[in-house]
């Protein structure tokens, strides 16, 4: 900042009588300040701090004028201070405490320059006067909105701190049948408990898992719907514990989360439903993690994953499984991948070739000849257990290569 240029005897004279009725400013500055920002400073003693914010402001700005002080040596007031760690718990954005200063200012100003120009100067002592009195409120300004703006700053991490880790104790004694009844529940959540819910886990690998995350939770409640924010908790750096309120539908189209992982639990209600779709999510998101990296699905919903959700992370023993099920046809290559395709169309549309003919885009003779196909490299036909290989299918098609084969 640029060396501030002396007040001149008429600037501090004028100062001083603005300073022997500060109170009148003080009220007029607070009415323009209502009047900017009609939401701040409702409750009494944010009001309180408002007010003696503001006749602190005028005290430190009138002393510079009147004492020929540095605005950077200028004392913070410490009704500032408490209303600027008061607003940050609040909740309100550090910008309107700037703005409350800038409406602050141009009051201030506004009515130096009215005594000025009415103090008889000729024009180039008026211009004068003005540039200085516009270097000492702009300094002073900057200096307090600086220091307002660190304790803000300060008191707004250190409550999210405080907020999220009290968050996540309660979260983990919901989880574990404890926390109390819905109501505290929900007062240490801010989050309703009772009513309809949709848990997701987040998981990410990228370089910056914290936007990656954040950006991810913001895709996907664009894509469920609801409305309100969801509640978030962060069990460790690189996961998102979420649950989103509202009857949401798992099922619709949920966009690619870049670099992230996610895991939906099932649609549940209440406190126990609560838990519950968080359980479910947690298993979806252990058979993702299950899956060969190149496999797992961007978004995967527990409903999706059938009896898979009781996989309970045993990926060998499945694997086992489905190679007997399914013979050759659980070979790891593009040829035996398409007959595997073909099957689970077959079945899925109840054993229709017309529905899986449609589905995969292929005359129906085309599909009878790879079903075919499959039983021989089965080994029996595709009727023989059927159960069995519609869910072994299904641990191909989520779980990938883990559970295939390999030609060797």
């Amino acid at each position: 900042m640029p060396p501030v240029t002396p007040v001149t005897d008429t600037l501090a004279r004028l100062a001083g009588t603005v300073r022997d009725d500060v109170g009148a400013l003080a009220a007029h500055v607070l009415t323009e300040i209502d009047a900017g920002l009609p939401d701040l400073g409702r409750d009494p003693r944010s009001r309180e701090l408002l007010v003696g914010t503001i006749e602190g402001s005028l005290e430190g700005a009138l002393a510079v004028l009147t004492g020929g002080g540095d605005p950077d040596d200028a004392p913070v007031p410490p009704a500032a201070t408490e209303f600027a760690r008061r607003l940050a718990q609040q909740g309100v954005p550090v910008t309107v405490v700037l703005r409350a200063y800038r409406l602050g200012q141009a009051a201030f100003q506004r009515e130096l320059i009215s005594r000025i120009e009415a103090a008889g100067l000729g024009t180039g002592d008026i211009v004068a006067a003005v540039g200085e009195l516009s270097t000492v409120a702009f300094g002073y300004v900057d200096r307090i909105s600086e220091a307002m703006v660190a304790v803000h700053q300060a008191e707004r991490d250190g409550w999210v701190r405080r907020r999220d880790a009290a968050r996540l104790a309660m979260v983990d004694a919901v989880l574990a049948g404890r926390g109390g009844t819905a109501t505290e529940v929900e007062r240490v959540l801010g989050h309703p408990v009772t009513g309809d819910h949709l848990a997701a886990v987040f998981w990410s690998d990228a370089a910056d898992p914290g936007r990656a995350l954040e950006r991810a939770v913001a895709v996907v409640g664009e894509a469920l719907g609801g409305g309100r924010a969801p509640l978030v908790v962060a069990p460790d750096g690189a996961t998102l514990w979420v649950w989103f309120a509202g009857p949401l539908d798992p099922a619709v189209e949920i966009p690619d989360p870049d670099e992230v992982f996610v895991a939906l639990g099932t649609p549940e209600r209440e406190l126990d439903g609560f838990r519950r779709s968080h359980r479910r999510a947690r298993q979806a998101q252990a058979v993702v993690t299950a899956a060969d990296p190149v496999d797992r699905r961007p978004v995967t919903a527990a409903a999706a994953l059938g009896p898979l959700i009781l996989l309970g992370g045993d990926v060998e023993l499945l694997a086992s499984w489905v190679q007997e099920v399914l013979g050759d046809l659980a070979l790891d290559d593009e040829a035996h991948e398409r007959l595997r395709d073909t099957v689970d169309a077959y079945l899925r549309s109840g054993g229709s070739l017309a529905g899986a003919a449609a589905e995969l885009h292929l005359h129906r003779n085309s599909v009878q000849y790879r079903l075919r196909r499959a039983e021989q490299a089965r080994g029996r036909p595709l009727a023989d257990g059927r159960v069995d290989v519609e869910v072994a299918l299904l641990a191909c098609r989520v779980l990938g290569r883990v559970v295939l084969r390999g030609e060797g």
